[in-house]
């Protein structure tokens, strides 16, 4: 069992620490034209489970729910927040979860942004992402994140894709390829990395630790529970509330 949950937090710590080969370093320069590569560049090999397992003959239950790599696979148009307060509209967008990746539309060509770090918000098809530190197993890490709550404390979504699976018939055939997904929950409080919490009761107090008293009135009013995203989302609300 315990092999089972180190290989598990293993896939997670490698997915969210590689970078792809398409990100190319700060050139200062406005998003829209800072130098990057096309999105086919990348490796995909660098996000392999660490185990060197593939997904087929693995014989454990695989973790994770079947779904897209991409949020926002019709290139819907967005709007682009910059740390330095411009801000750019003409923009399709969509995220990719296996590369960690904000990408959109020049031309032919699909391009990243390869300076992340000067990116405050990025909004596109009702979603709101942001680029931050986070902590993974002691290690800062950095990386993007959906903003479910803002605020002082910030809730923050990070999807993961925990396997690749190809086709048995055609494993060159990548639209063919299944992958399974993983939700992350963290908090981001202000000048601290975004931590990690489970979606219980537990997990939400431990990090959320101010306020107690209000906290638990508000428990007794919910019936002492949090064990849904929606539940997270509402006391994280609360919580923040407090501090206003």
């Amino acid at each position: 069992m315990k092999n089972i949950v180190f290989l598990l937090l293993s896939v997670f710590m490698v997915v969210a620490a590689v970078k792809s080969s398409a990100q190319v370093s700060s050139t200062k320069a406005n998003p829209k034209t800072t130098s990057i590569q096309s999105d086919n560049s990348r490796n995909q090999d660098a996000f392999v489970p660490s185990s060197g397992v593939s997904a087929q003959s693995n014989k454990l239950t695989l973790e994770g729910i079947e779904g897209e790599i991409y949020v926002g696979s019709d290139w819907p148009t967005g709007t682009v927040s910059l740390s330095n307060g411009k801000v750019i509209d003409t923009y399709r967008l969509r995220y990719n979860l296996l590369a960690d990746q904000m990408q959109f539309v020049s031309g032919k060509d699909t391009l990243a942004f390869a300076s992340p770090q000067e990116l405050n918000t990025v909004f596109f098809g009702g979603h709101t992402f942001v680029y931050q530190n986070y902590q993974c197993e002691k290690i800062i890490r950095q990386g993007y994140f959906e903003l479910l709550v803002p605020g002082k404390n910030k809730l923050l979504l990070k999807r993961v894709v925990t396997y690749q699976i190809p086709d048995a018939n055609n494993p060159k055939d990548e639209s063919a390829t299944k992958y399974l997904i993983n939700e992350y929950y963290f908090i981001s409080k202000a000048g601290t990395p975004a931590n990690k919490l489970m979606c219980n009761r537990k997990s939400a107090l431990s990090i959320l630790d101010k306020h107690q008293g209000e906290i638990e009135a508000y428990f007794k009013t919910t019936g002492n529970k949090v064990r849904t995203p929606e539940d997270l989302k509402k006391l994280v609300a609360y919580y923040n509330s407090l501090d206003e």
